[in-house]
């Protein structure tokens, strides 16, 4: 695909191009887009899975040759754009084995071979070719969960793979001999989430572009492969949110065909990836997944950017749990058929756990011989154990098991057996106390005690919006308690200044409040305004803490009845 190959001074055989993408797609119904994971089925299943992916710039310039002039007339890539499947099927058995295949082909691919004509021409691109499809070769998978933890929540697991030379040779599809993976797989679950790592090694043979040796070039051969991720399930495991880190880096710390490919920037690709995954069909046997992520190192097969997306599904062939008929249809004696059957309902006496009463082949079991008993509101609870059975239950979460519809006096949609606040429409909060509570006003008695002051332009009565939230909450109260019928807005202020002003400054801030209240919906027959000024001071306006603390509007329940 791009530049000359070094001389091979080793007898082994070395080649010109290799297996490029990094991803190794598990295809389990349990595994990760690129995480296997030592978790499957129980009985014997069969699964298959496609997925679709695009990787941009899976192997730079820069990756095979360290000439700065050459990869500043480079695109960038030699392969800048590749469009490939993996098609996946196996076998699950015995709650511990799996074996599958997988097939990995780029459909699509394109690139720039590099420009090396001003360097006195040392590059062969003859042998080399950017442009696809590149098959991939098959993927043979042996996998066994050898150690597992009682509750399920730990397991350790063992694969083997072999890769049989079935694609491609000139355009990065194969590396055109059998190799092979060893790897261990692990996972633990704390909570919700599944903690996964694998770690093995690849066996894979020598492969070279341009002069590795002399650090010019790239350089192929047995790798050390991990990856990490975490997994978090949704709606009884419906949903799978994910992430994954993925990469290897080479083992041949200084072949005198490769060079040095231990934790060298070209010879260590690594990947982040996130992905969700939903399952489908009434028994959630089929699933669907995307995927995305990009390169954390640009080694080679890490794009800069790679998105998949995936559906599959399994099917489980020998039933290891085949569930036994019910007892009254178990074969029974001859001379049986001329039991008793007392209420007629086709259920022998003996068998029929209501012999007086007809079944109705309801609920949950249909052939008891019991019929439903009585649900006069029909919420699906008897009316033996039904709190209000003429009540249908309304199934909100809270106390679904009682019988009864959950009420919300104060219509905030928080129940009233949660509210902290039942009649005083608030907010949900984690704290049981503040649950369902307004901010800045609590219900004392008669009085509405307001947390946080109503403030008013100085020396005016035109209300500053920061207090609109306070009135709010007084016109949320009013809404939610039609009993109270009247209630008195009574405003105060220091002694600062002469009492008739102060009259007509605390008697104008009231009027202000309760225009403000009726504009929100409340009628002006529950509303009456009072000014006190300076004649009701509750601290010393001697200080100016207690100035301010003089300066206030108060809300009292004057009449509290029948709703007008």
């Amino acid at each position: 695909m791009v530049a000359s190959l070094a001389a091979a001074p080793e007898a082994h055989a070395q080649q010109n191009t290799f297996h490029l993408d990094r991803l190794e797609v598990p295809g389990g119904p349990e595994d990760g887009i690129a995480i296997y994971r030592p978790v499957q089925d129980p009985g014997f299943n069969f699964y298959a899975q496609l997925a679709v992916g695009y990787a941009r710039r899976p192997l730079h310039t820069s990756d095979i040759t360290s000439d700065q002039q050459v990869q500043q007339r480079s695109s960038g890539g030699v392969i800048n754009n590749q469009y490939s499947t993996y098609a996946n099927i196996g076998f699950q058995f015995l709650d511990r084995f799996s074996i599958g295949a997988a097939l990995p082909i780029a459909w699509g691919q394109n690139g720039d071979l590099p420009d090396y004509s001003t360097l006195g021409g040392n590059g062969n691109t003859s042998a080399f070719n950017t442009g696809g499809p590149a098959v991939g070769d098959i993927r043979l998978d042996a996998r066994a969960i050898i150690l597992q933890t009682k509750d399920r929540r730990g397991a350790l697991g063992v694969q083997g793979s072999f890769n049989v030379p079935s694609g491609t040779q000139a355009n990065f599809g194969s590396d055109n001999e059998v190799t092979g993976t060893l790897m261990v797989t692990g996972e633990y679950k704390i909570g919700p989430v599944a903690l996964d790592a694998n770690t093995g090694f690849n066996f894979r043979p020598d492969a070279i572009i341009n002069d590795p040796v002399h650090g010019n070039g790239l350089g192929i051969g047995d790798e050390w492969r991990w990856a990490v991720g975490a997994f978090v399930p949704f709606k009884n495991e419906k949903f799978r949110l994910g992430a994954t880190i993925f990469g290897s880096t080479g083992l041949q710390g200084s072949s005198s065909a490769t060079g040095n490919t231990v934790f060298t920037h070209q010879n260590t690709p690594l990947e982040w990836q996130v992905e969700g995954r939903m399952r489908l069909g009434a028994k959630q046997r089929w699933w669907i997944g995307l995927g995305a992520g990009s390169l954390i190192n640009d080694g080679y097969g890490a794009p800069d950017f790679r998105v998949v997306g995936l559906a599959g599904f399994y099917v489980p062939i020998l039933d290891t749990s085949a569930p036994s008929p019910p007892e009254h249809r178990r074969v029974r004696p001859t001379h049986d058929e001329g039991m008793k059957d007392s209420d007629h309902d086709g259920i022998p006496d003996d068998i029929d756990a209501c012999p007086d009463q007809p079944e109705d082949h309801q609920g949950e079991s249909p052939e008891d011989g019991c019929p439903l008993p009585p649900d006069r509101d029909g919420d699906g609870i008897p009316d033996s154990m039904d709190k209000c059975p003429d009540q249908p239950e309304d199934k909100d979460g809270v106390d679904d098991q009682d019988g009864c519809p959950e009420t919300d006096a104060d219509q905030d949609g928080i129940p009233d057996v949660k509210d902290a606040c039942p009649k005083e429409p608030g907010k949900p909060s984690k704290d049981p106390k503040q649950n369902g509570c307004p901010s800045f006003i609590r219900m004392e008695g008669n009085e509405v005690r307001v947390l946080k002051q109503v403030h008013f332009a100085t020396g005016k009565s035109t209300i500053l919006p920061d207090s609109f939230p306070i009135l709010q909450e007084v016109a949320d109260l009013l809404k939610a308690n039609p009993q109270i019928t009247r209630m008195s807005v009574e405003g105060h202020t220091d002694d600062r200044g002469s009492n008739e002003m102060n009259l007509k400054l605390s008697q104008g801030r009231t009027e202000s409040v309760v225009r403000w209240l009726t504009e929100h919906g409340i009628a002006g027959s529950r509303l009456e305004a009072h000014g006190f000024g300076e004649e009701r001071p509750i601290a010393d306006n001697k200080t100016e803490e207690g100035r301010t603390a003089n300066r206030r509007v108060e809300f009292k329940i004057v009449n509290e009845g029948g709703a007008k």
